[in-house]
């Protein structure tokens, strides 16, 4: 049990918008207003629990009154004033930024965390944003395939260090391009790749992922079981050991002994609904969200924990859903955690 990682998802935006507008995100359904001294708060708390790492969603507008900070801002800030925990995307939209760039920033906050970075990637889906900030929306396939050629050449980027790299695709090249320093971790920071279609996606995290991550939709341990079979057959396809890819549960967290707390903040959390290019997928419900998140009380927490380590999962990155409150994250900490350790 000594490899499992509890890990900490940062409240980025406050709240869910209000009824009517999209989408309706409910990760932080308790905080009524973004503010930094209480977002960071989080984060140092996090960071005095023993989480092994914090993470940033990488969106522009999701929250109330599209509130909501920018993800490798932050994560630089965060890398400044902390000295333990890992810092990582959850996940960068590959589109929102120039690849190339990706790299080097990288590199540089890999040095100024003294190799803390964990860079997560994935192919992009809300098109408001892409929309409202002046982005090409580009159909799902075509993004999979940019997204493939960014970890490539910004893997080759890396590696190159100060011989210079160069990169000829179809959607981006570079020439002579350095990246000095280069990443203190060896041979480079973990690349997780976020995404969940089978037969493309998927195989990108077999080629390329350290660690694949799930989203709330596919938290639940039979469809977990299938997307980590699924990755598993393309390993083989691609002459790739799977033992050499980390799978990780991203959800939900509410852990309490107060019936009257986890009852109103369920109600507060659900339903779950996202845009329309999941509407294939069924709403998390009242009645069903024990089986997509990890709530109760520490001992049912401690289970559907269990439950999914044995579909495979290593890395646990929670929503506290109490958030600002502490209170669930800390008796998370002190009575859950423990229990793998």
């Amino acid at each position: 049990m000594s490899d499992i990682s509890f890990e900490y998802n940062v409240p980025v935006f406050a709240g869910a918008p209000v009824d009517g507008t999209e989408p309706t995100h409910r990760d932080t359904p308790a905080y009524e207003s973004l503010d930094w001294a209480t977002t960071r708060e989080g984060i140092e708390t996090a960071e005095t629990l023993g989480f092994d790492a914090a993470w940033a969603p990488d969106h522009l507008m999701l929250g109330r009154n599209h509130a909501e900070y920018e993800c490798w801002t932050l994560l630089s800030a965060m890398a400044g004033f902390t000295t333990d925990i890992n810092i990582g995307s959850l996940v960068l939209c590959n589109d929102y930024r120039n690849p190339a760039l990706v790299g080097k920033m990288a590199a540089t906050l890999d040095v100024i965390s003294e190799g803390r970075l964990e860079l997560g990637l994935g192919a992009g889906w809300h098109e408001r944003e892409y929309d409202a900030y002046g982005w090409e929306y580009r159909d799902g396939f075509e993004r999979l395939l940019r997204l493939d050629e960014s970890i490539r050449l910004i893997k080759q980027l890396w590696d190159a260090g100060k011989e210079g790299a160069r990169f000829d695709g179809d959607h981006y090249c570079i020439e002579d391009a350095y990246c000095a320093p280069g990443p203190v971790q060896d041979p480079h920071p973990p690349i997780l790749v976020g995404g969940q279609g089978e037969d493309v996606t998927l195989k990108l995290v077999a080629k390329h992922a350290d660690i694949w991550n799930t989203d709330v939709f596919n938290g639940d341990v039979d469809t977990l079981e299938r997307k980590i079979d699924v990755i598993e057959q393309h390993c083989e396809t691609v002459d790739r050991d799977p033992d050499e890819i980390v799978y990780s549960w991203d959800g939900h967290i509410l852990c309490t002994r107060d019936e009257e707390k986890l009852d109103r903040l369920l109600d507060l959390m659900t339903p779950i609904q996202f845009e329309e290019s999941y509407t294939d997928q069924p709403d998390i419900t009242r009645e069903n969200a024990d089986e997509y998140f990890i709530v109760g009380t520490p001992e049912e927490c401690a289970t559907a924990i269990e439950r999914r380590i044995n579909a495979g999962v290593e890395k646990f990155m929670g929503w506290f859903v109490d958030a600002p409150d502490t209170s669930g994250m800390e008796l998370f900490a002190d009575e859950v955690i423990p229990e793998f350790q």
